[in-house]
């Protein structure tokens, strides 16, 4: 049971076309290496060390990633660094790697339709930019099923994110939201975009500081939920997709060991 990885890849980019990924971004193939014949997919957010030993564990063809391996232009590939290092083990293995990232954020179905369906957000739609002729937003709006204060908004993102912690935001806590913003991952510079569509509430991660003064400024309410924590159900997303395409001819695993870099002390 195989599949041609020229042909795993067309049904990877049937689900995120790389059309679709933002100009800044690395969305595509990372390592093209190793059998053309694909037996088995390991779907999982980042690569890292702990991900490659998963990998070589499950004896993996290909790793479908959501974060790229190679982002900013490599001059070399240096075993001293981490990047190299990470490079070098996944060819040596025979490992090859492709990047869904902004190419899965924009798409219907994607990260963001899928955190949008997680907190069971109504009346779905997409974000209106500013001006005319500007760049696309990446996130969606939606209505919850109730109006709930600021702080159960935060109780309701823990529980279905199963995030441990309390969460940083910016607003009164018992304001009342019904309109939600949200962008999957980093998205704190989109805060004005979001602030113009009428949102009562942006959820993002990644925010800097003057970011979240901005939203105070502007009266929207504001939750960091954190970078990984918005973005970890890629895996299972499009772990169940790549089933539906090409569940009957190589077998998808999920990562079990996929974590934030963060503690919380």
């Amino acid at each position: 049971m195989s599949i041609e990885r020229t042909k795993l890849i067309q049904q990877i980019e049937r689900i995120a076309p790389p059309e679709r990924a933002l100009d800044w971004d690395n969305t595509g193939v990372q390592i093209n290496v190793g059998a053309a014949e694909i037996k088995r997919v390991l779907v999982t957010l980042d690569i890292t060390e702990e991900i490659i030993r998963e990998a070589r564990a499950l004896n993996v063809d290909f790793i479908l990633a959501h974060h790229p391996l190679i982002f900013h232009r490599l001059q070399k590939i240096d075993g001293g660094n981490v990047a190299g290092r990470q490079i070098i083990e996944l060819i040596r293995a025979g490992i090859s790697v492709y990047a869904a990232h902004t190419s899965f954020d924009v798409v219907y179905g994607g990260n963001n339709d899928y955190l949008c369906e997680v907190l069971e957000l109504q009346k779905i739609r997409r974000v209106l930019p500013e001006e005319e002729g500007a760049g696309e937003i990446i996130g969606k709006i939606g209505n919850l099923k109730r109006e709930m204060r600021l702080a159960e908004v935060c109780d309701l993102l823990r529980e279905r994110l199963c995030i441990d912690r309390r969460l940083p935001a910016v607003g009164d806590p018992s304001a009342r939201i019904l309109k939600v913003g949200l962008c999957a991952g980093g998205g704190g510079e989109q805060i004005e975009a979001f602030a113009a569509n009428g949102c009562s509430l942006y959820i993002t991660g990644d925010v800097r500081h003057h970011e979240a003064l901005l939203a105070a400024e502007k009266g929207i309410c504001l939750i960091d939920a954190g970078h990984f924590d918005t973005e970890w159900l890629f895996v299972r997303n499009f772990a169940e997709k790549l089933r539906t395409a090409v569940g009957d001819v190589a077998e998808v695993y999920e990562s079990k060991h996929g974590k934030g870099p963060f503690i919380y002390l």
